[in-house]
């Protein structure tokens, strides 16, 4: 396996729209770092970069110790794994798996080997005479991985492998990547949008906005710390509550005032014009009056474990994770209160405010 470098990426199409702006970025050797970020955010431009099916503007790719950046696809020793799956519909499995060693020149018996080994890695062996289009979706899915793993390639690129997937077909799976990266120490880039697929997945963790590199970092770090207020809100489900307000002194001390809430800070000095970050975990509804501010219910959704409710602070939206069915009444009055070491002050710029 490889490590994978990325200096001064940057990449612009046609018509002059940057996807990539200047990205750096270093994947250790056998890591399983995600890439996360909205569509458009430029995740599968750093893929295709990387294999060598797009070339970079400026900047450079590095595997291992070499400047890969003009060399072709096959010069990479790299295998991606697309959404779409992109399998051979006349070929069977076993025809599939096999055809990037034929390509190779391996010999067949060892070929035949391989196949088998990989096959029975991903629990393939009993439709290997089948065609794609006799395989359910999730076995269509192993079997693209199965191509992908059976050449034994430095880096392995996953472009939203499962995202066509229903939900538990994508939870079974994804367990399965994660098997599959521990047995075969591989280093692999998964791209994805989806925030609990980044947490339960990556080592690491890179957050892209606007073709921008935002923040690197472990699944906690990133959620606690998040760099900036973009990564604040799109990382977690739901994202992180942001409140535009202002901090001044008050009668007995600091406060944070934010819509219809006002909280009482020693965290900050900061005065002036700001933004509040608050995870929804972190908000509680209690009776009106009793709190940092009164709010309106609009919306509440029961989840079974937690119920999500969606609250108006005075203009501003609020959500409110609580335990369980919680006994919330839509169109009432209630009271919020916040764990006032939980919260995230960031300048009207998007930047943490110490």
């Amino acid at each position: 396996m490889a490590s994978v470098t990325l200096r001064r990426l940057s990449k612009v199409f046609d018509g002059g729209v940057q996807a990539l702006h200047h990205l750096d970025l270093d994947v250790r050797d056998g890591e399983l770092l995600v890439l996360l970020g909205p569509s458009g955010s430029g995740k599968t431009t750093v893929l295709r970069c990387i294999a060598g099916l797009e070339e970079p503007t400026t900047g450079e790719v590095v595997i291992g110790e070499r400047v890969v950046t003009h060399d072709s696809p096959a010069e990479r020793d790299v295998a991606m794994v697309f959404q779409s799956q992109a399998l051979y519909p006349y070929l069977t499995v076993r025809e599939n798996i096999a055809f990037p060693l034929e390509m190779r020149g391996l010999a067949h018996a060892q070929a035949t080997r391989r196949v088998l080994e990989t096959a029975t890695r991903l629990g393939l062996q009993s439709v290997l005479d089948r065609l794609p289009s006799q395989l359910s979706e999730g076995e269509r899915q192993r079997a693209a991985l199965g191509r992908a793993i059976v050449r034994g390639p430095q880096v392995f690129l996953l472009d939203e492998p499962l995202a066509r997937l229903d939900a538990p077909l994508r939870i079974e799976l994804r367990a399965e990547v994660l098997a599959l990266h521990r047995a075969i120490a591989a280093t692999m880039i998964y791209v994805t949008h989806d925030q609990a697929e980044a947490m339960t997945m990556g080592q690491r963790i890179a957050v892209l906005h606007e073709g921008r590199l935002r923040q690197v970092g472990t699944p906690e770090e990133v959620y606690q710390r998040p760099a900036d207020v973009h990564v604040a809100r799109f990382f977690g489900t739901p994202g992180m509550n942001v409140l535009q307000g202002r901090g001044r002194a008050g009668d007995k001390g600091r406060v944070i005032e934010a819509g219809s809430l006002v909280i009482p800070v020693e965290l900050s000095t900061y005065e002036g014009e700001l933004q509040l970050g608050i995870r929804p975990e972190y908000v509680g509804l209690c009776a009106v009056d009793q709190g940092v501010g009164n709010v309106d219910v609009l919306v509440v959704e029961p989840l079974g474990s937690e119920t999500l409710v969606h609250l108006n602070a005075g203009g501003q939206p609020l959500v409110a994770r609580l335990p369980g069915f919680a006994d919330v009444r839509v169109g009432t009055r209630v009271g919020v209160k916040v764990d006032r070491r939980r919260l995230y002050l960031f300048d009207a710029a998007g930047a943490p405010v110490a």
